[in-house]
């Protein structure tokens, strides 16, 4: 006789039901593109930016040299970093765990494309008093994108608590930086996590059966 054994796999990608994950990324991603008609319909001055100019005048006014330091280290953890990060996380998957390794790839890719598409479409202008120097529109964040997407992408397709607390942690950490240096308002920054993280999500769930195949072993059973 035969016996069909499946091998056991080093990671443990999410299993999260379908309806779990559409649930979590829909209504992220619609909160996004509500956030970017409201901006296009009032021409840059929606109703909530008097929610934004008082944060940025709040962290303005904590601004230290050292505090400073850190976060420019986190501007470049957010773009270059997060180019290189998402770049080693798809080489070390791509030769055991292929289908893993390319659903974090278009995760990363995806978030990239679809926030300077909105950044192009919506044409939001960033606070005045920045630190840093930026080419782009405000809307959404991309540093804060990049950074949600492929943290969750890597808590997704690991499967470990301690990569979603620690991704969070990174997260929180971007979403603050970017304010801090004035390279953003809040609601930027609460766009580009959303979107990061509805896109994520919203991609595992059209590729988690997929991903999640595992190779079936036939061994003969002792007589």
């Amino acid at each position: 006789m035969l016996a069909i054994e499946k091998s056991r796999p080093r990671l443990r990608p999410l299993r999260a039901p379908l309806p779990v994950l559409l649930w979590a990324s829909g209504p992220a991603l619609a909160v996004v593109l509500a956030g970017a008609l409201v901006l296009s319909a009032s021409a840059g001055h929606p109703f909530f930016q008097a929610y934004d100019d008082a944060w940025n005048v709040a962290l303005d006014a904590s601004r230290t040299p050292w505090l400073t330091t850190v976060n420019k280290v986190l501007d470049f953890v957010g773009n270059t970093g997060m180019i290189l990060y998402g770049a080693a996380l798809f080489l070390a998957l791509l030769v055991r765990h292929r289908r893993l390794a390319l659903f974090t790839a278009g995760a990363n890719l995806g978030t990239l494309g679809v926030t300077h598409l909105l950044k192009f479409l919506v044409g939001r202008d960033r606070p005045l008093d920045r630190l840093v120097h930026v080419s782009t529109a405000s809307y959404p964040s991309g540093h804060v994108s990049a950074t949600v997407a492929a943290m969750v992408a890597t808590a997704v397709a690991l499967g470990r608590l301690w990569m979603w607390a620690s991704g969070a942690v990174l997260s929180v950490a971007m979403i603050y930086s970017r304010m801090y240096l004035g390279a953003h308002w809040l609601s930027d920054t609460i766009a580009g996590a959303l979107l990061g993280l509805g896109l994520t999500l919203l991609l595992w769930a059209l590729a988690r059966d997929t991903c999640l195949e595992r190779h079936v072993v036939q061994r003969p059973l002792p007589s």
